[in-house]
């Protein structure tokens, strides 16, 4: 614990930020961070101890609490007096284990912070001191859902400081091509299929909307015509029923002309009866007016119940080109994923190539300087 003290000491001369800044921690604690904040705080935080490493010295006891953040960027605060050593849901297994604090370990506690920062959740946690050991001594490092984050924040998380990721620059490139992965996934989400998946389904909804009215129109003069056809049947009804009557009355008047005149048929008779084919004649007159109206109104119900076909076959004919032009934009939608897709594919194959190729860097740079040692 020699070294820890050490560091603990050259650290408190580090100035503290103003009193309107905040810790990390703060800043976990009001709610999950977005995306691209997580990301610039993930750069400054590994630069930081990327410095410090450089210098040969470590922090020892990294967590949250001791990242403050300030307007121009973030500050390493030094563990409190007495803390270094307790256990927190960011110490390393070796630190469990009473073995001193290095570089290694510092990549441990910084792995965790990016695992919260990145998905809203510690990647260690448990009831008391017990339970928490134990959970960062034997867990597995939980999934993120994010395969990207996975394969930056796992070596980070190895239990064995041996074979944990140990150089602070290879986790600074590694987030740098995450985060512009991630500007261009949300670049293409925002402005191409996000947004024509809108313009669909908000054309599909007027489509509908529109249908739905014609609809009501359609149904609206359908029932006007019944109603009009409702009516024309009662008057036509009405009329035959008053020519039942007249042609009865007309047969008995027509009885009664008949009668010869030495019988002594009166003048009110006849009078009567010169009025009644008065009334015949207007009753045919009437009738052939209405004959006349009536062909108009059929007529035009025949005319508007041929619009009405034509316009709702119009219609008709318009959805299936709207439909047809929908299901070729979703076709292009879908060609556009596929391509994004393979793009991904590609970028990813381009990020391991890059991994490999500094990996191979550091190990013949490593190689190099073993041998210069063992030569001197």
């Amino acid at each position: 614990m020699i070294e820890i003290a050490l560091e603990t000491e050259h650290m408190s001369n580090i100035e503290l930020p103003n009193t309107e800044s905040k810790t990390l921690a703060q800043r976990m604690g009001e709610g999950r961070l977005p995306v691209a904040d997580a990301m610039r705080y993930a750069m400054q935080l590994a630069d930081a101890l990327r410095k410090l490493h450089d210098a040969g010295k470590s922090h020892g006891g990294l967590t949250p609490s001791q990242v403050v953040l300030t307007g121009a960027g973030l500050d390493l605060v030094p563990a409190a007096e007495g803390t270094i050593g307790a256990i927190t849901p960011y110490t390393a297994p070796e630190v469990l284990q009473a073995r001193p604090a290095d570089a290694r370990s510092d990549v441990f506690s910084f792995g965790a912070i990016l695992f919260e920062m990145l998905s809203g959740r510690r990647a260690f946690e448990g009831e008391g001191r017990t339970t928490l050991a134990n959970q960062l001594l034997t867990a597995a490092t939980p999934a993120s859902g994010s395969p990207a984050v996975d394969r930056l924040v796992g070596p980070c998380l190895v239990k064995n400081p041996e074979a944990r990721t140990t150089r602070m620059q290879k986790l600074m490139m590694e987030l740098k091509l995450l985060s512009v992965a991630v500007r261009r996934a949300e670049t293409a989400t925002r402005v191409v299929p996000r947004r024509d998946v809108v313009e669909a389904g908000t054309l599909r909804n007027e489509l509908e909307q529109m249908e739905a009215r014609m609809t009501a129109r359609l149904q609206a003069h359908d029932r006007k015509l019944t109603e009009a056809q409702r009516a024309s049947s009662e008057a036509v009804g009405a009329l035959k029923n008053q020519v039942v009557a007249l042609s009865a009355d007309v047969a008995i008047a027509s009885e009664q002309s008949a009668i010869p005149a030495a019988a002594g048929l009166d003048l009110e008779a006849a009078a009567r009866l010169a009025a009644l084919d008065q009334s015949m004649m207007a009753l045919d007159r009437s009738m052939a007016a209405l004959g006349e109206r009536l062909a108009q109104l059929e007529a035009k119900v025949e005319e508007k119940t041929q619009k009405d076909a034509q316009f709702e076959h119009s219609v008709a004919a318009d959805l299936v080109d709207i439909e047809a032009a929908l299901k070729v934009q979703a076709a292009g939608i879908d060609s556009a994923r596929v391509a994004m897709s393979q793009t991904d594919d590609l970028v990813e194959r381009v990020v391991e190539a890059l991994e490999s190729l500094q990996m191979a860097v550091l190990d013949q740079n490593e190689s190099g300087h073993e041998a210069a040692f063992a030569v001197n």
